[in-house]
């Protein structure tokens, strides 16, 4: 356990020394691969997204598997660095709360183009409502739910497997953002990516959607992920949307059985605005500093059960 939270911190540092990632663009190469693979493979079915998934996820996993045998039959010193190096690669952390505070700035400034802007580059597609409320609740919804994506997911499997299942997880979240069954072209082709990203995003998300709860309005928050965790199709964003803007007192969960499509309300008493922005990724900063600083305690712990 000790070893593997010094490797997170290390990561985390990383991160925020290096969030852009200089010239190392590992993820940016492989969504041009990714294009390439569904260019030859969709055809518009499962079989074959199916087989795309496997093609496009395979390689790749069996390289990171195969580096750090190799690199644990030399020295395990080399082992360590690896993990810290895959760990940084795969964490989002500085580069999303970045871009969130950069749409906040934008909308304090009266600047909503260069706010919808930064808010493209989040959800990689341009917002169809382009004033502040709009972008202001598009941006909490993002790292509601990226912040289990690009942070949480990836440490969970992280501790639990490994290198190669944090691989597996931004891999299977890359296929789905791009291959997502949630347009015609995509309708069955993209079924095995977005089920695969459902598998290892459920138990993160859950936790995360819990943590939210554990660091703001705990009673709100499970009281709005009851009652409207359901309007979501998407599995996993629903929790963590639900139970976010219930922490942050954001959410209109009362007991009657009218809320609207969105499953939030955002109506002239509630409308987001800059200042929610920053809530949330302070909302975000928590729970992860909730998370350290129960495995510090759980390394001092298990030290001073070696050397007590």
């Amino acid at each position: 356990m000790t070893i593997t939270l010094i490797i997170i911190l290390f990561a985390i540092v990383l991160d925020r020394l290096f969030p852009d990632r200089g010239r190392m663009r590992p993820f940016v190469w492989y969504e041009d691969w990714v294009r390439s693979v569904e260019q030859r493979f969709n055809a518009g079915t499962r079989g074959q997204g199916l087989a795309a998934v496997l093609v496009a996820v395979g390689p790749v996993v069996l390289g990171v598997f195969l580096a750090r045998y190799i690199l644990s039959r030399v020295s395990y010193s080399l082992v360590y660095v690896f993990d810290i190096l895959v760990l940084y690669l795969c964490l989002d952390l500085y580069r999303l709360t970045r871009t969130a505070v950069a749409v906040s700035e934008s909308l304090d400034s009266g600047d909503l183009l260069m706010a919808a802007s930064h808010l493209e580059t989040m959800i990689c597609k341009t917002p169809s409502d382009i004033t502040e409320p709009a972008i202001a609740q598009a941006t909490v919804e993002a790292v509601l739910k990226q912040a289990n994506t690009r942070v949480m997911a990836p440490l969970f499997w992280f501790i639990l497997l490994g290198p190669v299942a944090v691989v597996l997880q931004r891999l299977a979240a890359m296929l789905d953002r791009l291959w997502g069954h949630r347009n015609l072209q995509y309708a069955e082709f993209g079924w095995a990516a977005a089920r695969l990203n459902d598998l290892l995003g459920w138990v993160p998300a859950r936790i995360t959607a819990l943590s939210y709860g554990i660091m703001g309005s705990f009673e709100d928050a499970l009281h709005c992920w009851r009652r409207q965790a359901g309007m979501w199709s998407d599995i996993n964003s629903g929790p963590l949307l639900a139970s976010g803007f219930g922490a942050m007192h954001m959410g209109a969960c009362d007991e009657s059985e009218d809320e609207d499509l969105a499953g939030l309300r955002t109506t002239s008493t509630l409308i987001v605005n800059a200042a929610d922005i920053r809530r949330v990724v302070a909302l975000l900063w928590r729970v992860l500093l909730f998370w350290l600083a129960i495995a510090i305690l759980m390394a001092g712990a298990r030290l001073f059960g070696v050397f007590g």
